[in-house]
């Protein structure tokens, strides 16, 4: 705020309370108070392009003692009143913006990191309003994310050099991905109404010694590889 924008802001407050109209009339007391709301207000806009902030709202919002808030009447408004208030906005403002991309290039690390700081602080200083978290995807851009995704489904994410080396550690994995290899169900699929196995778990036996709980079966019950095949058929 600039300081004619101040003055205006304490018009306004000496009109809405008789406390600072009190203050003001002692010249000594008003050269103060102008000094101390110039330099507390230099940093906060009186105003945002986009109409989500305005000062004399902020001030009448205080006074309006919305929400049950009485402090209104025990303290005049101060300038901490109007920093808190655009404290609040600016942070709302902050959640909603999301980064552009900057125009500068990705490898000029100066040059980028730096447009990424000048939208920013626009933005919390209240001189552009919040970028939109995205921009709306038109028909063939969803058609290429919907191929991107389909082609992401049908392959794996491990090397199949890798699941080879790793195949012993892993003595079930290897055995489900060689029955999908096969054509063959895959019991994991199915409940085990054995021991009661979800969808994905292991099959698992009767309990260990010395309570250590019910140990995992290598490979599943016999009623579960059963029902995986009763499905495989219904399904064919």
């Amino acid at each position: 705020m600039n300081p004619r924008e101040t003055a205006a802001l304490l018009r306004l407050l000496a009109a809405l309370d008789g406390r600072l109209r009190r203050a003001m009339t002692d010249p000594q007391q008003a050269a103060r108070t102008i000094d101390e709301w110039n330099e507390a207000t230099v940093h906060i806009p009186a105003a945002t392009a986009d109409g989500t902030w305005d000062v004399m709202h902020a001030v009448r919002r205080f006074y309006e003692q919305q929400r049950g808030d009485h402090t209104a009447r025990y303290f005049a408004y101060e300038p901490h009143h109007l920093l808190a208030a655009w404290a609040d906005h600016r942070g709302s403002r902050m959640e909603r913006h999301t980064d552009p991309v900057p125009a500068a290039d990705p490898d000029n690390e100066a040059a980028y990191r730096a447009e990424l700081a000048a939208t920013r602080t626009a933005v919390a200083t209240g001189q552009s309003a919040p970028a939109p978290l995205r921009q709306a995807i038109d028909p063939a851009g969803q058609r290429q994310i919907e191929a991107m995704t389909d082609r992401l489904a049908a392959s794996s994410y491990l090397p199949e050099k890798a699941a080879q080396e790793l195949a012993a550690f892993r003595p079930r994995r290897a055995e489900r991905e060689t029955a999908l290899r096969k054509g063959e169900p895959d019991p994991l699929d199915q409940v085990c109404t054995w021991c009661g196995a979800g969808k994905g778990e292991p099959c698992r036996g009767g309990f260990r010694p010395r309570g250590k709980g019910r140990a995992v079966r290598v490979k599943p019950h016999p009623c579960r590889i059963d029902a995986a095949h009763t499905a495989l058929k219904e399904a064919s």
